[in-house]
């Protein structure tokens, strides 16, 4: 072999140790690109965000999908089960108004049936209430606010799905009083 054979050969090396290591890197960015994207689409399919902003920032700031429809559902949950018990009104009424968000299938879905089924512990209103205000903190201000609207309207409907005497008491004082912390951690 001559020194020019061996010469292309050294060459021939390193040309391809160096598109090893660049399509290596090109590869690892690929994909981080296809996680942030397949994030992206969980949060839009789970927690029915759709903003492409909004999305960013929370794939940013490293929340998960899963906790994102929770914060999203938590809130229809809380009034449901403020004054201790559900009817099966305001059940039917959750599942329609989560049905506009999930399928049931997903885990926010079946987060929504186990919640239905059995109330969140003691300290979950607490710890929504500090999550979401630095969810909202996060988004575009137009985002957080049609948010805030959709979420506030909700909770309306599941508080006044059971009714009452002709429209008389179709709010429990404790429905009441958790509609007002919730409204409160929104703003």
């Amino acid at each position: 072999m001559s020194n020019t054979d061996a010469l292309q050969n050294r060459v021939r090396s390193l040309e391809n140790a160096f598109f090893s290591e660049q399509d290596l890197q090109l590869l690892a960015g690929l994909k981080q690109k296809l996680d942030r994207e397949s994030a992206i689409a969980e949060f839009q399919k789970s927690a029915g965000i759709q903003d492409p902003a909004v999305l960013e920032a929370l794939f940013n700031l490293g929340v998960s999908p899963a906790a994102v429809a929770a914060l999203r559902a938590y809130p229809l949950i809380a009034v449901a089960w403020a004054d201790g018990s559900t009817t099966a009104d305001e059940i039917a009424t959750v599942r329609t108004i989560a049905a506009r968000h999930f399928k049931s299938d997903s885990a926010a879905g079946e987060l929504v049936e186990r919640w239905l089924a059995t109330p969140p512990a003691p300290g979950m209103l607490e710890a929504w209430e500090s999550c979401i205000s630095t969810m909202f903190h996060a988004m575009p201000a137009s985002e957080a606010t049609s948010l805030k609207t959709k979420l506030i309207e909700e909770i309306n409907e599941v508080a006044t799905a059971s009714g009452g005497l002709l429209g008389w008491g179709a709010v429990s004082q404790s429905e009441k009083q958790t509609m007002q912390r919730i409204k409160a951690a929104l703003e």
